[in-house]
């Protein structure tokens, strides 16, 4: 879903809620995926939205996703573009370690162009710092996150799950 609401819009990196992921079924290898399967997943009618923050946005934003683990909270952030480490075991707000950007570390005085969906943008799931730059695709010029996926899913033919360690959580 971050690969394709990224891909869709041409941003450096996309983030959304977990819990705006619904679905809650295991696709085996070789199940063709249906329009019905992604609505299922992504019930709500979000919409894809792009903004321009900047690397401390981005990290702030970031900390929120993992404020809230031990709950099991849906904020708990899926990425595109980013590679991240997490330690757990220290206090909200102070948890993610580091942040690769497409390769290069955060810079927290970079801009980002950050693909996410309308509810994050507006500060739902306490994502505040989303709200904190340029909106570059408003909501009333977006498309549905459900059609950015399946777009994405049409073009690729097969879509493979396999972990590639985009976060790495110690507990």
């Amino acid at each position: 879903i971050a690969d394709a609401i990224k891909g869709a819009n041409g941003a450096d990196v996309a983030i959304t809620n977990g819990g705006g992921i619904r679905g809650d079924k295991v696709y085996p290898a070789g199940t063709v995926l249906t329009r019905k399967d992604v609505f299922t997943e992504l019930p709500f009618g979000n919409k894809t939205v792009v903004t321009e923050i900047s690397g401390a946005d981005l990290l702030a934003a970031l900390e929120n996703g993992f404020s809230q683990i031990e709950a099991g909270a849906g904020r708990f952030p899926q990425v595109s573009g980013l590679v991240i480490e997490v330690d757990a075991t220290k206090a909200p707000g102070a948890r993610v370690v580091s942040v690769m950007v497409n390769g290069a570390p955060l810079d927290p005085a970079a801009k980002y162009k950050v693909a996410t969906n309308d509810y994050m943008l507006s500060g739902g799931d306490g994502y505040t710092a989303l709200g904190k730059g340029k909106v570059l695709v408003p909501a009333e010029a977006a498309h549905l996150m459900a059609s950015d996926v399946i777009d994405y899913i049409t073009a690729k033919k097969t879509v493979d799950v396999k972990v590639d360690g985009r976060i790495t959580l110690k507990k």
